[in-house]
C-alpha cells in the first residue's frame, strides 16, 4: 500500500533542514499545501489498514495518492540536490580572493540552473493539478467511507524464542515418511548409488520432510559426508558446484573444465556420502552432476521436485517417493499449533470447530496453506466472529487457486509498516540466504519503520522481522543463541506473492525478460541477471533502490538513488569494482558491497545522508577521509574484522550521535587520553588496536560507551587484563583476539559479569583461565579459537558453565586432553571441534545429556580420533557430523 512513501515523504517535510532548503527557493508554501493533502490521506490509509476492505474506486484513489507522493519526494529531492550543487560551489570559491574576475564568474554561473529550476516548477504545477483532482475525487468516488472495521492490528512486542524452520518443534505429520526414507537410504543390499526422489506440489512440504530426514539420527550416522545442495529454478552449475566444494571445504572451482570437476569427483571417491538436492526443476541437471557422484561405495541422494518427469530422468538406481498431503487429523493438529501458538486449548473452549474445519478445507492438506493461515489467526481475536471477517476477505479473491488465496489473505493481513517490509523480500534472489541485520538496516533507509518513543530503529525494525517469522510467512534459516533471527529465507510460493504484491503496488520491480518488461516507473529495481546495463538505460530515472547479484550496473543517469545492495556470492574472489555514476549519489542513504568501490573516497564527501556503508570482503586497508567522519546521518559502519584491515577509525574529537555500529577499523595515532571521538550512543563496537596505542587509551575511549553490548579486540602481542576493563553494565557480546598475546582474568572482573558470547582467539591461556571463565553465569556460547592451553590440558569441572548452550574450539593444535567432569556444562547443546588433530577423544562427552550436536572436523593426516570411537561413546547425540576422521583404527 501507500502508506509507507506518504510517511516517509511526511517524514521529510519535517525535516528542518529540507524546509529551510525549501525557504530558500520561495516553494515552501506550495509544498506545505501538498503536505496537508497527504497529512488527510495518511489517516484514510490507516484506517484502511484497519477495515483491510476497499472497493475498487477506493484503490484506485490510493494509487493516485501514491503516485502524486512519488512526485512530491522527486521535487523535494531535485531541491536539495539543487542546494548541495550550490554550496560545493560556494566552498570551492570561499578560498579563492575576492576579484571583479570570481564575482562576474559566479553570475555567469548562476543561469546554467535556471533551466532547472524551470522545470521545477513546472513539475510543482503538475502536482498540485494532481492533488485538486484527489480532493475532488475524494467525495465524488465515497474515499471518506469506510464502513465496518476489523479492530487495529497491532504488531506484538513480546519477545519469543525464534526457532529456525528445520528444526521447528511444531512441524507434524512427517514421521512416517521420514522413517520410510531413512530405511530405503540405509538399505544396505547394493552398494552402488541409489537416488530416492519426493514429488509432491508446491508447499506440500518436501524441503521439510527432506531436512527431518537429513539430520535424522541413522543419516548421520551413517554417511561421512553430508551435502545439501538447493537448486531451484534458475540454477547456476557452476554455483552448485561451488557450493558442493565450499561443502567439502575445498577451494571453488573457477570454471566447469574436466579437471576441476575431477578434483570434486576425488574428494568424493572412497567416501560414503549423501547428497540433498532440493527443488530440482531441470531435467538437465542430474546429467552434470552425475559427472562428479562416485557410485560404487553405498553413497546416496535425496532430491525434492515438483515434476515426476524430472525425477524419471535420473539414470541410476532410483525410487520415486510421492509425498501425499496431510490427513485431516493431521491438519488440524498443525492448524491449531500456529493459529494458538501459546495455548492450543482456547480452541475447544471458544466454539470454533466447525470455522476450523472450514479453514482446514481450504488448505487442502497443503502444510505451508495452513501454517500461514494459523499464522494470520494467531493475530485475531479467538471468536467466531473474527475468524469469519477472515473467511470473507479471503472470498473477496474470489474463486481459484485456494492455496493462493490463503497466501495473498496473509499479505491483506499484515499491518501497513509490515506490508512494505513484506513486498522487499522479492528484492532477494530466489532461495536467497538473507542477513538479518543489513536488511534491518535497508528497511530503515528506505523508510519504512516508523519512530516508535522508547525504541530506536533498529529495535523496532528487529521486531518487524520477528512479526514475520511469527506470521510463518518467512522461514528462520539460522538463530543465535539469544533467540534473535539471525539468516531468513522465504519459501519460493511465498515470495510470488511478494513479487506480485511489489509489482501492483509499483514498490519493486524483479527483472526476469529485460526484454518484455517496462522499468520506466519502478523505483526500486533488482537485477538478478547478467544484462545489467540493459536494464539500467530504460529504468526510471528516479529510481531510489538498486539490487544486484550477477554484474555491476552502470548508474550515471541515477542521481537519486538511495540504497544500494550488493548481493553477489561472498565466496568468491570478487576484485575491486568501480560503479559508474558513484560521485551523483547524493541521496545515498545504504550501500553494502562485498569488495572496495574504486574513487568511492572521492565522492564520500557528498554524500551527506548516508546511514548505513558496509564492505564485506577485502584484502586491502581502505582509509576514508575525514570527511567521511562529518556525515551526522551515520549509524552503521563496517569493514571486513580482519587484523591490519580495515579503515582508520573517527578523528579525535568527531562527533556522531548517530553511530551505533563500527566495526573493522584502526585507531588513530592521533588518539590520546583527553582527545578521543564522541560515540556517545554507539552498541556495537570492533576495533584492531596498534602496538602504538597504550591500553589506557582504550580503557578510557570504552568508558564513554555507555551504551556498548557487543565488543571485539584484536591487537598483536597485547596483554589484556579485564581488571583494569571498564564494568559495563550493557555489554553481552565480547571477543578479543590477541595475536600472540595473553589473557588475564581475575574475580574482581565485573567487565564479562552480563557476557553471554564469549570468543576468545590467538592468545595463551591456563587452566586458571577456564576455572574463572566458567563461574560466569549468564555465558551462553563461548568459542576458542587457535588458543594456546599452557600444558596441552584443559578441564570443565563440575557445575561450571551453568548456561552454556554452545561450546567450540577451532585451530587449537597444543590442546590434547579435555576432561569435562560428571555435572560440567548440563545445558550444553552443540558441540564443535576443529582442526585440533592433536586432542583425544573426551570421555567426558557421555556426561552430556543435553548434547544434541557434535561437529569434528580434522586433517585426514594427522587425525588421532575416529568416526567408530565417537559413534560408540556419543550414542546420545542425535546429530553426529564428521570430516577428515578415519572410519576406524588400523
Amino acid at each position: 500500500m501507500a502508506e509507507g512513501i506518504v510517511n516517509f515523504v511526511l517524514s521529510k517535510l519535517g525535516d528542518a533542514a529540507v524546509k529551510e532548503v525549501l525557504r530558500i527557493y520561495g516553494v515552501s508554501g506550495q509544498v506545505e499545501k501538498m503536505g496537508l493533502v497527504l497529512r488527510w490521506a495518511q489517516a484514510f490509509l490507516k484506517d484502511a489498514d484497519k477495515s483491510r476492505r476497499l472497493n475498487e474506486r477506493q484503490k484506485y484513489w490510493v494509487k493516485l495518492v501514491r503516485d502524486v507522493t512519488y512526485d512530491i519526494e522527486d521535487v523535494i529531492d531535485s531541491f536539495l540536490s539543487l542546494e548541495l550543487d550550490a554550496q560545493r560551489q560556494r566552498a570551492q570559491e570561499a578560498g579563492k580572493r575576492a576579484k571583479v574576475k570570481n564575482i562576474i564568474m559566479r553570475w555567469l554561473r548562476k543561469p546554467t540552473k535556471l533551466p532547472e529550476l524551470y522545470s521545477l516548477g513546472n513539475n510543482i504545477e503538475e502536482i498540485e493539478k494532481k492533488i485538486d483532482e484527489i480532493e475532488r475525487s475524494r467525495d465524488i468516488w465515497d474515499v471518506n467511507s469506510l464502513g465496518d472495521n476489523g479492530g487495529d492490528v497491532g504488531i506484538r512486542r513480546q519477545k519469543q524464542i525464534i526457532v529456525p524452520d528445520n528444526d521447528d518443534p511444531d512441524v507434524v505429520g512427517f514421521d512416517k515418511d521420514r522413517d520410510n526414507i531413512v530405511l530405503k537410504l540405509l538399505d544396505q543390499d547394493s552398494k552402488r548409488l541409489h537416488v530416492i526422489s519426493i514429488v509432491a506440489q508446491g508447499g506440500a512440504g518436501k524441503t521439510t520432510l527432506a531436512k527431518k530426514v537429513y539430520n535424522s539420527l541413522g543419516i548421520r550416522r551413517n554417511f561421512d559426508l553430508h551435502l545439501w545442495i538447493t537448486v531451484s529454478q534458475n540454477f547456476e552449475l557452476l554455483g552448485i558446484m561451488r557450493s558442493i566444494a565450499e561443502q567439502l571445504k575445498m577451494e571453488p572451482p573457477p570454471s566447469l573444465e574436466g579437471h576441476h570437476l575431477n578434483n570434486l569427483y576425488e574428494c568424493l571417491n572412497g567416501k560414503r556420502y549423501i547428497i540433498v538436492l532440493d527443488d530440482v526443476w531441470s531435467e538437465n541437471l542430474w546429467a552434470e552432476l552425475r559427472k562428479v557422484m562416485p557410485d560404487n561405495n553405498g553413497s546416496r541422494v535425496l532430491m525434492t521436485s515438483r515434476f515426476e518427469d524430472v525425477a524419471m530422468k535420473v539414470d541410476a538406481t532410483h525410487t520415486l517417493y510421492h509425498l501425499q498431503l496431510l490427513r485431516h487429523e493431521v491438519s488440524l493438529e498443525l492448524f491449531l499449533k500456529k493459529a494458538f501458538p501459546q495455548n492450543p486449548n482456547e480452541y475447544y473452549t471458544n466454539n470454533l470447530s466447525e470455522i476450523s474445519e472450514l479453514f482446514i478445507k481450504i488448505c487442502g492438506g497443503l502444510p505451508l496453506a495452513l501454517v500461514v493461515l494459523g499464522g494470520i489467526l494467531s493475530n485475531e481475536e479467538p471468536t467466531h466472529d473474527a475468524w469469519e471477517r477472515v473467511i470473507k476477505r479471503m472470498n473477496q479473491h474470489g474463486v481459484g487457486n485456494e492455496v493462493s488465496e490463503v497466501l495473498a489473505s496473509s499479505y491483506d493481513y499484515l499491518p501497513f509498516a509490515l506490508k512494505s517490509c513484506f513486498m522487499y523480500f522479492a528484492a532477494f534472489p530466489e532461495d536467497f540466504e538473507i542477513e538479518a541485520l543489513p536488511l534491518q538496516r535497508m528497511w530503515i533507509a528506505e523508510g519504512l519503520i516508523p519512530q516508535d518513543d522508547g525504541s530506536t530503529l533498529e529495535d523496532t525494525a528487529r521486531d518487524f522481522l520477528e512479526d514475520l517469522a511469527k506470521r510463518n510467512m518467512i522461514e528462520v534459516s539460522r538463530a543465535v543463541c539469544d533467540g534473535s533471527i539471525n539468516f531468513c529465507s522465504m519459501h519460493d510460493l511465498m515470495r510470488d506473492v511478494a513479487i506480485r504484491k511489489a509489482h501492483d503496488e509499483n514498490f519493486l520491480t524483479v527483472c526476469s525478460n529485460p526484454e518484455e518488461q517496462s522499468f520506466s516507473e519502478a523505483r526500486r529495481i533488482a537485477v538478478h541477471q547478467p544484462n545489467c546495463d540493459e536494464v539500467m538505460e530504460c529504468a526510471n530515472p528516479n529510481l531510489r533502490s538498486l539490487f544486484f547479484s550477477e554484474c555491476i550496473p552502470n548508474c550515471s543517469g541515477h542521481r537519486y538513488i538511495k540504497v544500494i545492495g550488493d548481493m553477489r556470492d561472498p565466496f568468491l574472489r570478487i576484485d575491486d569494482i568501480k560503479i559508474v555514476g558513484f560521485e551523483r549519489f547524493t541521496q545515498l542513504r545504504y550501500a553494502r558491497f562485498y569488495s572496495k568501490v574504486l574513487d568511492f573516497e572521492n565522492s564520500i564527501g557528498r554524500m551527506r545522508n548516508l546511514q548505513t556503508l558496509e564492505f564485506q570482503y577485502f584484502e586491502h586497508n581502505v582509509d576514508l577521509p575525514d570527511c567521511f567522519w562529518n556525515i551526522k546521518t551515520l549509524r552503521h559502519v563496517i569493514f571486513p574484522c580482519f587484523t591490519g584491515v580495515g579503515s582508520l577509525g573517527p578523528p579525535p574529537k568527531v562527533s556522531l550521535k548517530n553511530l551505533q555500529t563500527l566495526m573493522g577499523i584502526r585507531n588513530r595515532e592521533s588518539w590520546a587520553r583527553g582527545n578521543l571521538p564522541n560515540l556517545p550512543n554507539l552498541r556495537t563496537f570492533s576495533i584492531a588496536m596498534t602496538e602504538r596505542l597504550q591500553i589506557e587509551v582504550i580503557v578510557e575511549f570504552l568508558c564513554t560507551l555507555k551504551k556498548l553490548n557487543d565488543l571485539v579486540l584484536t591487537g598483536r602481542d597485547l596483554l589484556i587484563d579485564t581488571s583494569k576493563f571498564p564494568f559495563c553494565a550493557n555489554l553481552t557480546k565480547f571477543g578479543y583476539f590477541g595475536i600472540g598475546g595473553s589473557f588475564q582474568a581475575t574475580d574482581s572482573s565485573l567487565f564479562l559479569i552480563n557476557v553471554t558470547q564469549l570468543i576468545l582467539g590467538d592468545l595463551e591461556m591456563q587452566q586458571h583461565h577456564i576455572a574463572l571463565l566458567e563461574k560466569l553465569a549468564k555465558l551462553i556460547f563461548l568459542a576458542f579459537s587457535g588458543i594456546q592451553f599452557v600444558g596441552g590440558k584443559i578441564m570443565f569441572s563440575t557445575k561450571g558453565f551453568p548456561c552454556l548452550r554452545g561450546l567450540q574450539f577451532n585451530w587449537s593444535n597444543n590442546v590434547e586432553e579435555l576432561h569435562i567432569e560428571k555435572g560440567a556444562m548440563p545445558l550444553l547443546q552443540q558441540l564443535r571441534v576443529v582442526y585440533c588433530d592433536n586432542l583425544e577423544l573426551p570421555q567426558g562427552l557421555k556426561y552430556l545429556t543435553k548434547l544434541n550436536t557434535l561437529q569434528w572436523y580434522a586433517d585426514p593426516e594427522s587425525a588421532t580420533t575416529t568416526i567408530e570411537d565417537i559413534r560408540q561413546l556419543c550414542e546420545h547425540v542425535p546429530t553426529i557430523m564428521t570430516e577428515g576422521l578415519p572410519q576406524r583404527r588400523h
